[in-house]
């Protein structure tokens, strides 16, 4: 588990070189002495403890500030470094899903991947939407989804753009109350996209040609 600190860094490392050629586009230079420093703050404004678990900030309830600050010339090679390494090695993931599969962030195919492997556990004929969001989601620790606001955001979102549909079973404890299920729609191009099935052969039907004559005049004839 990550601590604020640690995300800080992490994240004025990665805007480093960005908010520089912004900058510098605009008429402003940043001296090479500087870098870019992110602190986490809360929703009123107050700095985020640095030892903190990272997992109680959320961008939909806090801020991020952000300053360029003077940083020793070695820091700041090794920082670069870091950067163009991790850009080498992770290319581009977000951009190369938009344009395999439109309209799709990073966090809904991840939790449709991981909705898909909640379908095909053994023994469980449907998904429960609160299992599902309360405890299946958290579980996967997933980077795009760090937060029970995130992950709650990301599924309204799937919902309402119908990758995910909603449904009802009764409920064998209480029939008074039913359970509400999700469950993905594997109809939609883009769930396609995400799940790898663009070519598959087993989502469509495909007639198979039979020798001989046709069915219909075989029973015509069998009828005289």
């Amino acid at each position: 588990m990550k601590k604020v600190k640690e995300v800080e860094l992490e994240f004025g490392r990665k805007l480093d070189n960005a908010l520089s050629d912004i900058l510098q586009d605009l008429g402003y230079s940043v001296p090479q002495s500087h870098a870019v420093k992110a602190s986490f703050l809360d929703s009123k404004g107050r700095k985020k403890r640095s030892s903190a678990s990272a997992d109680h900030w959320s961008p939909m309830l806090g801020r991020i500030e952000i300053r360029f600050e003077p940083v020793e010339q070695e820091q700041r090679q090794m920082n670069s470094a870091t950067s163009h390494a991790e850009a080498k090695e992770s290319p581009a993931r977000p951009e190369k899903w938009s344009k395999g599969a439109p309209g799709i962030h990073p966090a809904e195919r991840d939790l449709l991947t991981t909705l898909d492997r909640a379908e095909s556990r053994p023994g469980w004929n449907f998904v429960p939407l609160k299992k599902f969001r309360d405890e299946i989601l958290p579980q996967e620790h997933l980077p795009s989804m760090r937060t029970d606001v995130e992950r709650r955001s990301v599924l309204d979102s799937v919902i309402e753009k119908k990758f995910v549909l909603l449904g009802k079973v009764t409920n064998p404890r209480s029939p008074q109350f039913p359970v509400t299920t999700i469950r993905l729609n594997r109809l939609m191009a883009e769930v396609k996209v995400v799940l790898g099935q663009t070519n598959s052969q087993d989502l469509d039907f495909h007639p198979v040609e039979i020798s001989g004559e046709p069915l219909s005049a075989t029973i015509l004839r069998e009828r005289r």
